[in-house]
């Protein structure tokens, strides 16, 4: 008779098993919802960081980019003094298709062919060669250099001094940078030949 418990000492012993298994499982409930929770959180906080770093890399870019329109339009403006800035703007533009028009000119002249030949080159250069089939003998030089003042009288005088004669000339000029052509006659033998290029050398 002592061994047998009362009904109700078991039905209490279940409602404890009972209500701990609830609380195990509300508990591990609990947990694994503040794991998801700051997950998000951590996800979301990751997100605005990219969105401020980006927002942060764009606002930079931009502001060298208009570092650089500025102090472009400070070089265009001492080319064109005196001028607001849409001034400048709309003479550049004019400027550029002046320009895009010239170059489709000597492209109908020189057949399409390469025009590095026709520009100014960007270091100072020199080249003397005979012309073959000329009857008198001629000699081609060609030489870019920076344009200046009384160039053409130093490359009359760099003529002169080898007693050369000049029969044709061409010349182009473009962003402060000269090309000259010359064909000249009366220089015969390799000692005129290296006066003249010395002569040419002084000239530029």
């Amino acid at each position: 008779m002592n061994d047998v418990q009362p009904l109700s000492s078991y039905n209490n012993s279940a409602a404890i098993c009972s209500n701990q298994d609830d609380f195990r499982q509300a508990l591990i409930n609990s947990i694994n919802e503040t794991a998801y929770n700051n997950s998000e959180a951590r996800q979301l906080i990751s997100e605005e960081e990219s969105k401020l770093i980006a927002a942060k890399k764009h606002s930079m870019a931009e502001c060298k980019r208009r570092s650089r329109i500025n102090s472009q339009f400070a070089t265009l403006r001492t080319i064109l003094p005196n001028l607001i800035k849409a001034s400048v703007l709309e003479e550049t533009i004019q400027c550029v298709k002046e320009l895009t028009n010239t170059v489709s000119r000597l492209k109908e002249i020189y057949g399409g062919g390469r025009l590095e030949c026709v520009f100014p080159a960007s270091a100072d250069k020199l080249r003397i060669g005979s012309c073959e089939g000329k009857g008198q003998e001629v000699v081609k030089v060609v030489f870019s250099c920076d344009d200046k003042r009384k160039l053409l009288s130093d490359v009359a005088r760099a003529v002169r001094s080898v007693k050369g004669n000049v029969v044709r000339a061409e010349m182009v000029t473009m962003g402060g940078r000269t090309k000259c052509v010359l064909w000249v006659q009366g220089i015969n033998g390799n000692d005129e030949l290296k006066d003249a290029k010395e002569g040419s050398k002084c000239s530029h």
